[in-house]
């Protein structure tokens, strides 16, 4: 039987909308190519499509009802009309957090955002029922969606909160009012809106001043002293540290890594835990860290969640790996390609770099521009260059524009080719790889890698590494 998540009257209700009231929802939904029998349409207005142009679209593949602001040449009972849809959406949004009573978890940070928000929301699920924002609805459409969709019944619910600009991380937390909030890290993602690091971090933990009075503050370690004691005291808030200092309230004592997995020492208060993480690198390792502390500020026993942590899985894009035949090569398949940015590009080249494999012939690393650095661009990708030079990396291939930066400081040994777009890879593809190659690929999510994923992956894999 289909959960019913609103009825017509109240939504109408809410929302100040004008139309028929006889209905009910299921879902909601902003998109005709991913909605479903039963959902909402919110008909937004968009820089290249607007969302009334896809009503009948949506009617027809059976949304309950569609929400728009403009006289629809549609005559049907299930347009409903408001002055503003995204506010209308937003209304919605703010209504559904005020009638839950579940634990609301927000995350921020520069990288590991939905890495982390997976990681929780996979091991909460033995402890009661837990609603998360899909993919990476992060901006100030994913966060109202994500939570206009969230069933009254759920226990817990995990959100993650993105920016691009000054206080667009203040009103999204305001929107979800977290009792838990969560600063992964603080690095250069979206610098080229800022003006330097110390506002990004300003930016990162404004997070604070929306969480719940008598909530929880969990960062970085690194950030502690970036805390406004005010907004701590005002609010009350419970701050937690992780990192791998020891005078952190969670550490990382110890990690080594074997092959595709870290092998991690961890000590919260004075228990000291021991695991297996199916994902290498340092980097996740210490997303396992604000994980567990939220584990234990919900005050549930760590056993079965650190269980489910064991066994989690890196998501698509996300470093996920595999091996395949590729014409008649074998490779091994690092996917990192989601998006990137300086943070993340180090971690994961370290990463890269210290993997160890008897099999792997070379290490090759697809790279391309790291959006968004604006001035600080150049820079940037040259450190990264200087990185790669002193890493066990073989050979590289460049994609975009910004990475020319990265392209003049590589050494000459390492130069594979320099290419425009993954349209320039992809019809150069058969030519890049050598047999038993492992290959990273690693870029902002513009540059558009999965295309090359998409092409490398023409062949069934053989073998899932992690």
């Amino acid at each position: 039987m289909t959960e019913i998540l609103w009825n017509g009257k109240e939504v109408l209700g809410i929302i100040n909308g004008h139309g028929n009231a006889d209905w009910l929802a299921s879902g909601v939904s902003i998109d005709t190519r991913t909605l479903n029998k039963g959902d909402i349409f919110f008909a937004l207005p968009g820089l290249n499509n607007d969302g009334s142009d896809f009503i009948e679209d949506a009617l027809n593949k059976g949304a309950c009802s569609a929400i728009s602001n403009k006289p629809s040449l549609i005559n049907s009972k299930k347009v409903i009309f408001v002055n503003d849809v995204y506010k209308a959406l937003n209304k919605l949004a703010n209504y559904a957090r005020q009638r839950t009573k579940a634990k609301i978890i927000g995350i921020t940070g520069s990288s590991g955002k939905t890495t982390l928000k997976e990681m929780i929301s996979n091991c909460l699920i033995d402890y009661g029922k837990v609603h998360k924002s899909e993919r990476s609805f992060n901006n100030h459409i994913g966060v109202p969606l994500s939570l206009a969709r969230m069933p009254i019944d759920v226990d817990y619910a995990v959100f993650e909160i993105g920016m691009n600009n000054k206080g667009e991380i203040l009103k999204l937390t305001n929107l979800i009012k977290p009792h838990i909030g969560i600063v992964n890290n603080v690095g250069e993602a979206h610098i080229g809106n800022f003006n330097s690091k110390k506002d990004l971090i300003e930016e990162k933990l404004s997070i604070s001043k929306g969480i719940t009075n008598e909530g929880s503050l969990i960062i970085n370690e690194n950030l502690k002293s970036d805390l406004d004691i005010n907004i701590i005291k005002n609010k009350n808030l419970n701050v937690s540290t992780f990192g791998v200092l020891e005078d952190s309230d969670i550490y990382l004592k110890e990690n080594i890594e074997i092959a595709n997995s870290n092998a991690l020492k961890v000590k919260i208060k004075d228990k000291i835990i021991n695991f297996t993480l199916k994902m290498s690198g340092e980097h996740m390792a210490l997303n396992t860290l604000p994980a567990i502390m939220t584990c234990k500020i919900t005050n549930n026993p760590t056993e079965k969640f650190i269980k489910k942590l064991s066994n989690f899985k890196n998501i698509e894009g996300r470093g996920n790996a595999y091996s395949l035949n590729f014409l008649g090569k074998s490779l091994s398949i690092i996917n990192e390609s989601f998006n990137a940015n300086p943070d993340s590009m180090e971690a994961t080249i370290l990463s890269f770099s210290n993997l160890n494999s008897d099999s792997c012939l070379r290490k090759v690393l697809l790279i391309g521009d790291m959006m968004e650095l604006g001035k600080f661009s150049e820079e940037y990708h040259k450190k990264i260059a200087q990185l790669i030079n002193n890493t066990s990396i073989d050979i590289v291939y460049a994609v975009g524009e910004e990475i020319r930066y990265l392209w003049e400081e590589i050494d000459f040994q390492k130069k594979g080719a320099l290419f425009q777009n993954v349209d320039q890879v992809i019809l150069n593809l058969r030519n890049l790889f050598q047999n038993n190659d492992t290959v990273m690929l690693k870029a902002s999510s513009k540059i558009n890698f999965a295309k090359v994923i998409e092409e490398i992956n023409t062949q069934k894999p053989i073998r899932k590494i992690a």
